[in-house]
């Protein structure tokens, strides 16, 4: 590659490793910055430098580059990228110790992504070589090319790859000294507010033991100097119980051999001479002379373990409100219902739940809930006779037992219903939450026992369902449970049986609706779920989505409907045509929306489908803005430094607020389709969406009109400046292959002149 007599390689390879194995730490980034200077020049490249990965946050950035003379530097470009946006580059860094990338533009179709980067930065060819800490690739040392084609011959990739180890290990020396001083500083901080005793716990090969570090809180438990344990670990270990020492032992040696953290008590000899439970807890690290070393504490648990009690006692009581807590409700339910039967008279078991608790919580913090709740239980317990239980099941539901009604069922429940006036009378009255003036409602089910022949679970449910039916009648009812609640909640148990049933036999299809711009041209797609039942026929998306969502299943649905989109993608993208540049929306409901996984769970199914992500975008509503902003902006964040788009669905129904959109990474909003539906004759309706388009255009986001239904709304859209549409004029939702052939005929302009 170049004239070996002019570049001796195991010189250099010698010099270097003297010089950065003597650096200083403070040093370090000095030399490292030389020697890769060094190597450009040799190497005629136009840029080199260091990329370090952030494992806790999975992202890459350049710490260190030398780039020639008028050469844009990619320093400041290249900071906290996602590495999952480059999958290929990935991959073959961990399968090659040196890449060669002699022309960027026959890059295969799986490296597009990567394609797209490097042509940003004008490279035309690449050398990367792996950079392994602590047995993974954790970096990459590059040469970039712009105007040449390079291939290193193996001589130059050898020389390269010696380079590359001499350089993890001193980066390596650098990420471990910044941790071990950080670690250290927080120790000496720290140690002296901690009840107990920090330690860093040390075992050499050849059988000695010692505490690098001991806090000063081993004097006042076990009467020892932290100065005797620096270098003697074996007065404090004599201490332990004979009984648990080998016990303690085993610990020890079952963390050194797996590497896991150990947790175990054991007794010891206090220094006032008592016997004491101790606590220990640790975290086991290898070091390079294959001692190992224990961190982060010894804790004296003897009250721990005198009130295990106490403890027990406790566990039958809602921590927060001093209320029974449902198992302490269980047996006093069997004590109603055996006394029911004995007596000859009703019970009532009533669940109550706090209308929009969640708005008190999320606005006022969680302090200011949890004291709404002590409240509501104080309440609760002076308005009921002291035979009768309140208990919390955990949230804002409480459940009441109600004991001694008459044996008449109509005479019991006008009874019940007087008591449960008085509870909702009770928690209607203002409260003063630590100077916060609040007033809120409950929603009160009841159901009546009269026998032992029902279980808690059965009258729990009874009650629920009733309690449900209070909040669909307008919140603050109080509702009693008969046999048409359970009619219902029959069939919508029938219908989550039938879509757990259709999710596993792929009764669910995916239809896509075209979106177009003002010329009829089809730039993009909205997919939609749909699901033909064999005993229903066609469900409506209103009716099974909410119940997915209800139940837990729009997770898996969610992901199954993703997963699917992106496979499509991927197909569509090696067609080509129109069909390849399409950007196909998803829905994302909020619950899946906020899983942490969720960025996560996209950049996989980008990986396993082979879906670029600038042919996706994600729908969100408005509901999925209404809580935890910080985390909603830090998840957009993310999947908009992946390349995909984000649009606001519905906007102008639920929780909008320009704070919100100002705040948001977002890039599209979508309007209602009930305000199109009527924008020719609802002066009202024309000018929400007049007002959404001008606010989009303000906020430079797009705007996408649906439920576009006649020539006559879009022609009216159009006028006010709308650029984007969606709706039955141009095409219902279709399968796959239908939607494709329409695709076709668009390409051809039959299509649409006809729209």
């Amino acid at each position: 590659m170049v004239d070996s007599v002019s570049w001796d390689h195991r010189e250099f390879v010698y010099k270097a490793s003297i010089a950065l194995a003597r650096s200083t730490i403070e040093d370090i980034d000095e030399g490292v910055t030389g020697c890769i200077a060094e190597l450009r020049d040799w190497l005629l490249s136009d840029r080199s430098y260091l990329i370090l990965f952030e494992e806790a946050t999975q992202t890459l950035s350049i710490t260190h580059e030398i780039c020639a003379k008028g050469v844009e530097p990619q320093r400041l470009a290249i900071q906290n990228v996602p590495m999952s946006r480059f999958p290929w580059l990935m991959e073959q860094l961990q399968k090659l110790a040196v890449l060669s990338i002699p022309e960027v533009e026959e890059l295969p179709y799986e490296a597009e992504e990567e394609k797209l980067e490097f042509r940003r930065e004008g490279i035309r060819s690449l050398i990367l070589v792996g950079l392994r800490l602590e047995g993974q690739v954790r970096g990459i040392l590059g040469f970039d090319f712009l105007d040449q084609s390079l291939t290193p011959d193996p001589e130059t990739e050898e020389f390269l790859l010696q380079i590359g180890e001499i350089l993890g290990a001193s980066v390596h020396r650098q990420i471990l000294a910044t941790r071990n001083e950080r670690f250290e500083n927080s120790l000496y901080r720290y140690s002296d507010q901690f009840p107990g005793v920090i330690f860093q716990f040390r075992t050499y090969p050849d059988g000695r033991m010692t505490f690098p570090f001991i806090s000063k809180k081993v004097e006042a438990m076990f009467g020892l100097s932290p100065e005797v344990l620096r270098s003697d670990a074996g007065p404090l270990l004599e201490l332990i119980d004979a009984e648990d020492k080998s016990a303690f032992e085993e610990k020890v040696d079952e963390s050194r051999q797996g590497m896991t953290p150990f947790e175990t008590d054991f007794r010891a000899v206090k220094a006032d001479g008592s016997i004491a439970w101790i606590e220990a807890r640790s975290v086991p690290a290898r070091l390079a002379d294959e001692s190992m070393i224990w961190h982060g504490y010894f804790y004296d648990v003897s009250d721990r373990k005198q009130s295990e009690s106490e403890i027990e006692k406790l566990a039958f009581y809602d921590s927060l409100t001093g209320l029974p807590n449902r198992r302490l409700l269980q047996d006093r339910l069997a004590q109603a219902l055996t006394g029911s039967t004995r007596d000859h008279n009703h019970g009532a078991l009533v669940f109550l739940d706090l209308d929009n608790f969640k708005n008190i919580n999320d606005s006022a913090g969680h302090v200011t809930g949890d004291e709404l709740l002590k409240q509501v239980g104080q309440r609760l317990q002076q308005t009921v006779r002291e035979w009768d239980t309140v208990a919390r099941l955990g949230g804002d539901e409480f459940v009441l037992i109600l004991k001694g009604f008459p044996a008449d069922a109509a005479s019991a429940a006008a009874r019940v219903e007087k008591v449960c006036e008085k509870v909702r009378d009770a928690l209607n009255e203002p409260y003063d939450l630590n100077g916060i003036d609040y007033t809120g409602t409950p929603s009160i089910g009841v159901t009546l026992f009269f026998d032992h022949d029902t279980s808690l679970e059965e009258l729990l449910g009874q009650a629920d369902m009733a309690m449900f039916r209070a909040k669909e009648d307008g919140r603050n009812c109080i509702r009693f449970y008969d046999a048409m609640m359970q009619k219902k909640v029959s069939e919508r148990l029938a219908m989550e049986s039938d879509l757990r049933l259709a999710i596993r036999k792929n009764q669910l299809a995916v239809h896509y609706q075209v979106l177009v711009d003002e010329k009829g041209k089809p730039i993009g797609a909205e997919a939609l779920l749909r699901w033909h039942c064999p005993g229903r026929g066609m469900v409506s998306p209103a009716e099974f989505i909410p119940l997915a969502e209800e139940t837990g299943l729009i997770e898996s649905v969610g992901y199954w409907v993703l997963e699917e989109v992106l496979s499509r993608v991927a197909s569509w993208k090696k067609l080509g045509g129109v069909l390849s540049q399409l950007q196909v929306s998803v829905n994302v409901s909020t619950r899946q929306f906020h899983l942490p996984s969720f960025c996560s769970t996209v950049m996989a199914l980008l990986r396993k489908t082979g879906a670029s992500p600038r042919n996706l975008k994600v729908e969100i509503t408005e509901s999925a803005l209404a809580y935890d902003l910080e985390l909603v902006e830090e998840t957009l964040r993310t999947l908009r430094s992946m390349g995909i788009r984000i649009s606001l669905d519905d906007f102008g129904t639920g929780y909008s607020s320009l704070g919100y959109l100002k705040r948001l990474s977002l890039d599209e909003l979508k309007i209602d389709q009930g305000f199109v539906r009527d924008i020719l004759d609802d002066p009202n309706d024309a000018a929400i969406a007049e007002t959404i388009l001008a606010l989009a255009s303000a906020l430079k986001l797009s705007a996408v009109a649906e439920g576009v239904e006649t020539k006559g709304q879009l022609e009216r859209l159009v006028s006010m400046g709308c650029t984007r549409f969606q709706g039955y004029y141009f095409s219902r939702p279709l399968p796959a292959t239908e939607f494709e052939r329409l695709l076709e005929k668009s390409g051809t302009g039959e299509q649409r002149r006809a729209w």
